[in-house]
């Protein structure tokens, strides 16, 4: 049963849109600026090709405290997402990769766990299921928690990164995470009532949003992008919106409104127009209303 939940809870993120509530939080765009393309990384010796297609990558004999780990892979105009995208990660537990990848151990284990791809769904949305990853020593240090991605679409624009997590103690000696490319790439841990854990990264890809094949975008989604994010007083809400009518809510992450403004029109929207005051540092839910309806949810921060 607790199996079927955990599956069942993965692909509600996908046909109902929670991917929006779950907390997050993402480092502030200094380094890239103006470029959110995503900066690569190391791709390491223990991937594999072909990775089974599958998003959650934990064996069955772990049943509590899991990594939930979602996000939206977007186009290089840092605000349209990407539909059908590939995204592929693998990563070490317990300071070891999927045995299968690790010539050390025995090349006939059968199961593939801890590495798996997924596709992006019709708004550029992918989750997965795991656990916090392990270190090991490289050298006489040991290598911070980490997870590897491979994402692309289409076959091209690849990129090759890895993923960290705030307050890690051995991010400051490690020579790819202390790296000033990778500071978009260390996100945050957040626990919730179950002892799980939870974290957003988003991906940006070197692909033009005009390339897209527009054949898959969802057009009963309202709610394209929030840029940039983390928010600042510069921050625009763009809109599938075909100049309806709307209510816009402010959320926080347990769904109790904060803010409301009705009757708002347009494709483009400055976030700090609606904000009565500044929001405290925290995570924080956009919720966009038709006819008292509930139509499209989008997750941001203030940092």
């Amino acid at each position: 049963m607790k199996n079927f939940n955990r599956r069942f809870f993965l692909k509600s993120l996908f046909n109902i849109s929670l991917l929006s509530l779950i907390p997050f939080k993402l480092k502030a765009l200094t380094y890239l600026d103006e470029n959110c393309e995503t900066t690569s990384d190391i791709q390491g010796p223990f991937y594999i090709e072909n990775p089974p297609n599958i998003s959650i990558l934990t064996p069955p004999e772990i049943t509590s405290n899991f990594l939930f780990i979602t996000g939206t892979v977007y186009a290089k105009d840092c605000k349209t997402p990407i539909p059908n995208a590939l995204v592929d990660i693998w990563h070490a537990n317990k300071g070891l990769y999927d045995e299968k990848s690790n010539t050390f151990l025995d090349s006939d284990y059968e199961n593939e766990f801890y590495r798996g791809k997924v596709f992006t769904d019709q708004n550029g949305n992918y989750a997965f299921q795991t656990i916090l990853p392990g270190k090991y020593l490289n050298g006489l240090v040991y290598r911070p928690s980490h997870i590897h991605y491979k994402a692309s679409y289409l076959n091209e624009n690849e990129i090759t990164t890895q993923l960290y997590f705030e307050g890690d103690t051995s991010i400051e000696t490690d020579p790819w995470a202390s790296d000033l490319a990778a500071q978009n790439r260390i996100v945050q841990l957040e626990e919730d009532e179950q002892n799980n854990l939870h974290a957003i990264f988003d991906v940006f890809l070197n692909v033009n949003a005009e390339d897209l094949e527009q054949t898959y975008l969802n057009e009963e989604k309202i709610i394209k992008s929030i840029f940039p994010n983390p928010i600042n007083e510069t921050t625009q809400i763009y809109l599938n919106n075909k100049n309806n009518s709307i209510t816009i809510d402010i959320c926080n992450i347990n769904g109790k409104v904060l803010f409301c403004q009705k009757n708002i029109k347009g494709n483009t929207i400055i976030l700090s127009d609606i904000l009565k005051k500044e929001l405290p540092k925290g995570m924080y839910i956009l919720r966009i209303l038709k006819d008292n309806y509930k139509k499209d949810i989008k997750r941001f921060i203030v940092n």
